[in-house]
């Protein structure tokens, strides 16, 4: 296999997102840039120059959308919930990888098994009561560890994580966390709550936004061509980034740790 250097990757990224982009178009399905791909569109007009993901997120009912009408696109697979002979990947967000290559990231090398991919995070409703945000994001980020904890060999003694947590995990199949997690994360969905974000992301306050935020969508330029983004990303990069236009000191500058190849 050829190893691919971090512009190689970031091409095969960039494919992978257009094909999305125009499955997206071609079904009326919303979708916006996100993270720090939508601050690579504002702040570069692409990639970070050190960045080796793409990020994306959809409101519930464009995400369930996509699930189901997406299907093997040439090379590419939709991961949601996928344990198979070619790739492993659970958890309560989706991927579309490139089956031509094979990735490692090393916090997760020994878990999941995928080709170079993008993530897609649901927009999911937030409490109606800011009190209650803390607690909301918090279980969220507690289900979607007991997931991945469900998925790893029990070692006991290990500093990474403590017992209990794993002991918790190792109680229940993968797919009922997942069942949890999923239905966690959906209860306040069609509550009229003013409030929702990408939560699944799994950190923290700061996914959580007034709704609105999340049903008016433009384009923006990303590597020479235009794909969607919320009207207020100026909103949502303040609260994830702070001064998003300034560029963090190089020890800051922070990766994936990814490794990739092309077969």
């Amino acid at each position: 296999m050829e190893k691919l250097n971090l512009q190689q990757i970031q091409a095969v990224l960039l494919d992978i997102l257009i094909d999305v982009d125009a499955f997206c178009r071609q079904q009326g399905i919303r979708y916006s840039l996100a993270y720090g791909s939508l601050l690579g569109a504002v702040r570069h007009e692409g990639f970070i120059p050190w960045d080796d993901d793409i990020d994306i997120m959809m409101p519930r009912a464009d995400f369930e959308r996509f699930l189901t009408l997406y299907r093997d696109r040439g090379p590419y697979r939709l991961l949601y919930d996928t344990d198979t002979p070619e790739a492993r990947f659970i958890t309560c967000y989706a991927k579309v990888m490139d089956s031509r290559t094979v990735s490692v990231e090393e916090k997760r090398k020994n878990i999941y098994r995928f080709g170079l991919n993008l993530d897609i995070f649901p927009i999911d409703a937030a409490p109606a009561d800011p009190a209650l945000h803390k607690e909301f994001s918090e279980t969220v980020s507690r289900l979607r560890r007991r997931v991945y904890l469900s998925q790893r060999p029990f070692f006991p003694f290990t500093f990474h994580d403590p017992l209990i947590p794993k002991i918790q995990a190792h109680q229940h199949p993968v797919s009922w966390w997942m069942d949890r997690c999923v239905g966690y994360l959906t209860k306040y969905n069609g509550t009229g709550s003013p409030y929702a974000g990408p939560i699944s992301g799994g950190m923290g306050l700061i996914e959580i936004y007034e709704k609105g935020l999340f049903e008016e969508y433009t384009d923006l330029s990303f590597e020479g061509h235009l794909f969607q983004a919320i009207t207020g990303w100026d909103t949502f990069l303040k609260q994830q980034f702070g001064d998003y236009m300034q560029l963090p000191p190089e020890d800051k500058r922070r990766t994936h740790g990814l490794t990739a190849w092309k077969k």
